[in-house]
């Protein structure tokens, strides 16, 4: 008789004989899929090797980073035919640096399943190696960024008591990058580091596939008003995307559409906006220069900052705002317990970065009501597997 892991064993492997391509898989299927996967894998690991895995795992962005310096990822994407293959003498030809760091480096992205090892010093890209070209590569760069902050929590903790920072310009990432910079005036002086970014950051608005316009009841909300007013500001809304994906959905929609961010994100616009989109630069920090908008829009900015200065930022656009003008924030949210392993480490990139966090539904709310804001309602997408929600408020009316 079969015992229940050779069952589990067979099912998996019939599975993988017939595999739907990744993007026929739905998205929902798609993470309990993976969830699933994880409780098998828990299941199955022993401890020490779980432990010996997330002590190793550094190295993995750390390869891929130094494989970015030397022009391995683009030496392939840049390979003729469609396998992407390369010797090591072909691809010694196109990248920077000695041929013996070139293989082992190879070797150990091979191991790692970012190439494939097709024959003796000869390597084949794979989709992930292909996606490390693209904005999947900018994230390698922004996030080795973080990790060289993350290096120095444990020395920052010990330094200052265990304590939660909660200071902008006092968090770890000041402490390990011996600066008085904040993290955005940091990256103003670091180009590359700033289209990185800025990558990084129209990557995590398109994470899960749903937007909130799809979720929120844009026609009975937003609908209606003049064409020389302005509809929606995207605040903080970097090169665009999110006001562009917006548009896309609601072509016909009256009134004006303004992204606004700090001047170097503006300046990071490389394609035309969609007609009827404005970019200007602005500081939140600053009087809002348009009053009277329809709507004003914040999405994935107020978690950067701890509440004063999210509270600072609050009360320039309440101030700006008509009778009848709506706040939208859009934000992660965490569950009051159970968090993701992706959602529990953005709340450490939060603290490290900017002594902020990633708030729950009470803690958004309560900050909210802080500013002097009524919440009228919470709106989330039906997916449980999307942690966005979108918090429409208005001034109170005795504020």
């Amino acid at each position: 008789m079969a015992s229940p892991l050779s069952d589990v064993l067979s099912a998996a492997n019939a599975a993988l004989a017939d595999f739907p391509a990744p993007e026929n898989i739905d998205h929902g299927t798609r993470m309990q899929l993976l969830a699933t996967m994880d409780k098998l894998r828990a299941a199955l690991e022993p401890p020490r090797l779980t432990v010996l895995k997330h002590c190793l795992s550094y190295y993995v962005i750390t390869a891929v980073r130094v494989g970015q310096g030397m022009g391995i990822f683009d030496a392939f994407a840049n390979a003729e035919g469609p396998t992407k293959q390369l010797t090591a003498d072909a691809l010694h030809e196109k990248t920077k640096g000695e041929r013996e760091l070139l293989v082992r480096l190879m070797r150990y992205l091979s191991a790692q399943g970012i190439f494939k090892e097709v024959g003796k010093e000869t390597y084949e890209a794979s989709p992930l190696a292909l996606e490390l070209t693209s904005v999947g590569g900018d994230a390698v760069k922004h996030f080795y960024l973080n990790m060289r902050t993350s290096s120095f929590l444990y020395e920052y903790f010990e330094k200052n008591g265990y304590v939660t920072p909660s200071e902008a310009y006092d968090a770890p990432f000041q402490f390990a990058h011996s600066t008085k910079q904040h993290f955005f005036e940091f990256l103003d002086s670091s180009p590359e580091d700033q289209a990185a970014f800025n990558s990084v950051m129209t990557m995590s608005r398109t994470a899960g596939g749903v937007h909130w316009h799809q979720f929120y009841p844009v026609a009975e909300r937003l609908q209606g008003i003049s064409p020389d007013r302005v509809l929606l500001i995207d605040i903080g809304g970097g090169v665009g995307h999110d006001i562009s994906t917006f548009k896309a959905a609601h072509p016909s929609i009256s009134g004006k559409l303004i992204v606004q961010d700090l001047p170097q994100a503006i300046a990071g616009i490389k394609s035309p906006l969609p007609e009827g989109i404005e970019a200007m630069g602005y500081n939140m920090f600053d009087v809002q220069p348009v009053t009277g908008a329809k709507a004003y829009y914040m999405r994935t900015v107020l978690h950067d900052w701890p509440d004063k200065q999210a509270l600072e930022a609050l009360a320039q656009i309440k101030t700006a705002m008509a009778e009848d003008s709506l706040l939208l924030i859009n934000e992660n949210t965490l569950p009051e317990s159970n968090v993701s392993p992706v959602t529990g480490t953005l709340d450490l990139v939060m603290m490290q970065t900017f002594s902020s966090l990633e708030r729950t539904e009470k803690q958004w709310v309560a900050l909210l009501e802080k500013a002097g804001f009524e919440v009228l309602k919470v709106w989330k997408p039906d997916s449980s597997h999307v942690t966005d929600a979108l918090y429409e408020a208005v001034p109170k009316k005795s504020a």
